[in-house]
């Protein structure tokens, strides 16, 4: 039987839901990705650093983007003996996850849908994957745009 996998994401922390044989087996990635740190005597734009003020955006925007880049990896590494990806989660990670996937052309191919869904619990999760792969198969090819 096809080995399929739900991935529902955000910033914090990835489900991976695989569904294989009829049973399904849940892994939790956790993010290391920071959210916005603030220093002692910073303003809104920016940051105190002894006498000085300086603007750490372009810093914080590179270690940002080396966060999401481990984490991307790490569940890239759960998917790659799938047969069908389906993404799912709230806001844009799950988008920018299939831009990432973009660089695996094997990966890429397998994605069966991308679909924004609120938080759910782990069983919700389960039942809403089991649902997706149970319909009949769309030859839908998802088109990442850049």
């Amino acid at each position: 039987m096809k080995k399929n996998i739900g991935v529902w994401l955000d910033t914090e922390k990835a489900y991976i839901i695989t569904l294989k044989n009829g049973e399904s087996t849940v892994e939790v990635i956790e993010s290391e990705v920071e959210t916005r740190v603030r220093f002692k005597g910073e303003t809104k734009a920016y940051s105190r650093m002894g006498n000085q003020f300086i603007n750490p955006a372009k810093r914080m925007t590179h270690r940002r983007r080396h966060q999401f880049k481990q984490y991307f990896e790490s569940i890239t590494n759960c998917l790659k003996d799938a047969e069908e990806i389906y993404l799912f989660g709230p806001a844009e990670t799950k988008v920018h996850l299939a831009k990432y996937l973009n660089k695996y052309p094997n990966l890429n191919e397998r994605i069966r849908k991308i679909e924004s869904e609120d938080h759910l619990t782990e069983n919700q999760m389960i039942a809403h994957v089991k649902e997706v792969f149970e319909k009949e198969d769309v030859n839908l090819k998802v088109r990442i745009r850049h």
